[in-house]
């Protein structure tokens, strides 16, 4: 049964930043016919196209604006009742550029707080900021709570956890109603494997329906939690509805460790004759093992994952074999 909080968003008018990112655009169509609401799409397409809402189009009204052009961006906010923060310099290109990452990541946080705190939105409900389970780093303590300590080692965690600071200090001292979420390796269809910034899972499904090998790093134990997209979809709307989730951080996640070599395992299963071909550790895999604690969102909101790893699988490798 579907948690009842979900339906006070329906028809409500909605406005995403990066809302053609992956899953950007999954939260867009999600809005849109699951929940009849009118959506305002605010993206750059720097790493996207506007043919990610196709299916949607004649529901949504999209602007080619960057969240840091606050003379476009801003006067989009009237009445809106719902703004989800997903706008942000993905991780792997955020050392290429340091400055952009933190005014996109962390920048337009902030601008957005100040005009919010400044001037009058009698109808805004919440704010949900995008995080990512990237701040917590390397540590041998797992899984990983909300109130565990962050270790940053990249510019996207340093600048993402920025952003959440931002967004948790407006709520307590201005009031501004605020949630933030931290995806835990999101995956799924929508993932465009020709972006260069696209997940490992997303990479193998990619090179096994394209005969190609699958690259393993190293001895190929390392582990992620792997959150499939329409969890993370619900999670994201659940923490703007739920009055429990009011200035508060919740992980998204499964609980569940899957190492690389799992998830070559299971896709070779799907895609036979698939060939694994093993490769020397980088610097930049700098985390062995994660795994996220998820008992907060279930204990407080009543969330729970509904997709595990197989079936995430076997629906990607499905969504790719019509897309590739």
């Amino acid at each position: 049964m579907k948690n009842t909080h979900y339906n006070k968003i329906r028809g409500k008018k909605i406005l995403v930043t990066g809302g053609l990112g992956f899953v950007g655009h999954n939260l867009v169509m999600s809005l849109v016919k699951d929940y009849g609401c009118k959506v305002i799409v605010v993206d750059d397409c720097t790493n996207s196209s506007e043919s990610m809402i196709d299916p949607v189009r004649d529901h949504v009204e999209f602007h080619k604006v960057s969240v840091l052009d606050t003379e476009h961006f801003f006067p989009l906010l009237d009445q809106v009742q719902y703004i989800f923060h997903l706008a942000c310099i993905q991780i792997a290109a955020s050392s290429s550029n340091p400055l952009l990452d933190m005014q996109v990541n962390a920048q337009s946080t902030l601008q957005l707080l100040e005009q919010i705190r400044h001037h009058e939105y009698p109808l805004l409900e919440r704010i949900v900021y995008t995080s990512s389970c990237s701040v917590y780093g390397s540590t041998s303590h797992l899984p990983l709570g909300e109130d565990d300590a962050t270790h940053v080692l990249s510019n996207y965690a340093a600048t993402k956890l920025l952003g959440e600071h931002y967004t948790l200090i407006y709520n307590r001292n201005y009031n501004i109603p605020v949630s933030v979420v931290r995806y835990s390796n999101v995956y799924g269809y929508g993932q465009s494997p020709r972006n260069p910034y696209c997940g490992v899972l997303g990479k193998f499904v990619h090179n096994a329906l394209t005969s190609q090998p699958l690259t393993v790093v190293g001895d190929g134990e390392q582990t992620r939690d792997y959150t499939f997209i329409s969890d993370a979809v619900d999670a994201t709307i659940l923490a703007a509805v739920h009055p429990r989730a009011y200035g508060d951080v919740f992980n998204v996640g499964t609980g569940i460790e899957t190492s690389v070599n799992k998830l070559a395992a299971l896709i070779r299963e799907y895609v036979a004759g698939t060939e694994v071909v093993d490769v020397p550790e980088r610097d930049i895999d700098n985390i062995r093992r994660r795994v996220v604690d998820i008992e907060k969102i279930h204990q407080r909101l009543g969330w729970v994952p509904k997709v595990g790893i197989q079936k995430g699988i076997q629906s990607t490798i499905d969504w790719y074999k019509t897309t590739l």
